[in-house]
């Protein structure tokens, strides 16, 4: 569910693309899944970046013993180039294969991918997520990957250090209090000069643009560059908290950046659920130590699809896996084991008043991010947005640095968008 910095071959990925093929093309027999007593029965071969998957499968064949799940796990810089390589031979191909957010795009319009929403995919994703269901939908509007979870994000925060700088630990009051830009900006000020330059309100300016990057329209329209105007205000936004030390200058998942939401030398860290991983933990230190606060938008980040080979000849079990990782009882099971937020909104519902995890104590944290995730628009991926909006991140970061006006830094991010992109029309 992380964010990956890919670097992989370009000549592969283009190759892909080329090679999509009409969505009405015929699909391969599958087996079928089920035995003369009814029970799921056959092998599958799942390929995944994530070791979770390793517990997915292992509950799966718990409630099906007749069947054989096969994880391969691959590190995450060599899992897409695999991946492609194997779609593009034809050979070993798994039966169900993971899809990142940043590059699902890349691959939800292609010929291999099944048709979900033929199979019956529909009613699976009737209670999901509006944005988690949206990014598993190929241009066409049919389902060709589903995820398991959603990944909001908030303010994540020391108790104590709340109660020093802030005044209280209370979440909803915190909201509150950075509930604009505009007041981030403020409270940031003063926290600055409260530590004397030591302490800072936020990470990293460019936490804005994680935060507002799914909050706008989308980068390319009918084939057009798509410049949201939204983006000029929030870059004059972070030259403001860049130039006021409202943040302390450390990107998400450095070591500083660590090593900060650990010790304190940041009152709010951005951090979406699934990366309490980073919270030093050892003989239970962070028990109730931390609470969450709304952002000035809601935000998500990264997530895990899943889709099955259009050429599998288990596809009548696959989708069998699909299923059960769409269903309560798999969410609801990993919630519980990993803390990872449901993508049915279902399972939202039923556990939002009681459940709590070790790191937030008694704060029902679902309350926060279901506010979130409910509210985000439901936009569908697509081949471009991705790559366009890292180009926007590093372009819009040398600027902030520089001091850069924004009309020069449109101009050089346009200029590498053409020449990434020559197909997108830019003027």
């Amino acid at each position: 569910m992380n964010i990956w910095k890919i670097s992989i071959a370009v000549l592969l990925v283009a190759a892909l693309l080329a090679g999509c093929g009409s969505k009405d093309e015929q699909a391969a027999p599958s087996q079928p899944a089920r035995n003369a007593n009814g029970e799921l029965e056959g092998n599958l071969v799942v390929w995944t970046f994530f070791d979770q998957v390793e517990d997915m499968a292992a509950q799966f064949m718990k409630d099906n013993p007749k069947v054989k799940v096969e994880v391969k796990t691959f590190p995450g810089d060599d899992y897409q180039t695999k991946l492609l390589t194997a779609l593009q031979s034809g050979q070993n191909v798994p039966d169900v294969f993971d899809l990142e957010r940043s590059y699902i795009g890349k691959f939800i319009d292609s010929k291999y991918l099944t048709d979900l929403s033929a199979m019956g995919a529909e009613d699976l994703v009737a209670n999901y997520v509006p944005y988690v269901q949206a990014l598993g939908r190929a241009s066409d509007n049919t389902i060709r990957a589903v995820s398991d979870h959603s990944s909001p994000g908030g303010f994540w925060y020391i108790r104590e250090n709340a109660k020093k700088y802030l005044g209280t630990d209370d979440p909803d009051q915190i909201s509150e209090m950075v509930g604009s830009w505009d007041k981030v900006i403020a409270l940031g000020k003063k926290v600055e000069q409260q530590s004397k330059g030591q302490v800072h309100l936020i990470s990293n300016s460019g936490d804005l643009f994680d935060i507002e990057a799914y909050n706008t329209e989308p980068w390319v329209k009918e084939g057009k560059l798509n410049i949201d105007p939204k983006w000029e205000q929030y870059y004059n936004i972070q030259r403001e908290i860049n130039d006021n030390n409202v943040d302390a200058k450390l990107s998400f998942m450095s070591a500083g950046w660590g090593n900060a939401l650990n010790a304190g030398s940041v009152v709010l860290t951005t951090m979406p659920a699934w990366a309490s991983f980073m919270i030093d933990n050892d003989n239970g230190s962070a028990k109730g130590k931390y609470g969450v606060a709304r952002t000035p938008e809601g935000y998500y980040n990264g997530g895990t699809y899943r889709g099955i080979y259009q050429e599998s000849p288990n596809k009548e079990l696959a989708y069998e896996f699909i299923k059960y990782i769409a269903s309560e009882k798999w969410q609801q099971h990993n919630l519980e084991t990993t803390g990872n937020m449901p993508g049915n909104a279902k399972v939202y519902e039923k556990n939002m008043k009681s459940f709590t995890s070790e790191f937030t104590g008694d704060q029902k944290v679902m309350e926060v991010y279901y506010d979130v995730v409910k509210d985000l628009p439901a936009i569908q991926p697509d081949k471009y947005s991705e790559e366009i909006l890292g180009t926007w991140r590093k372009v819009a970061k040398e600027g902030i640095t520089n001091h850069t006006d924004y009309a020069t830094v449109v101009a050089n991010f346009t200029k590498q968008v053409q020449n990434a992109f020559p197909e997108i029309q830019t003027q």
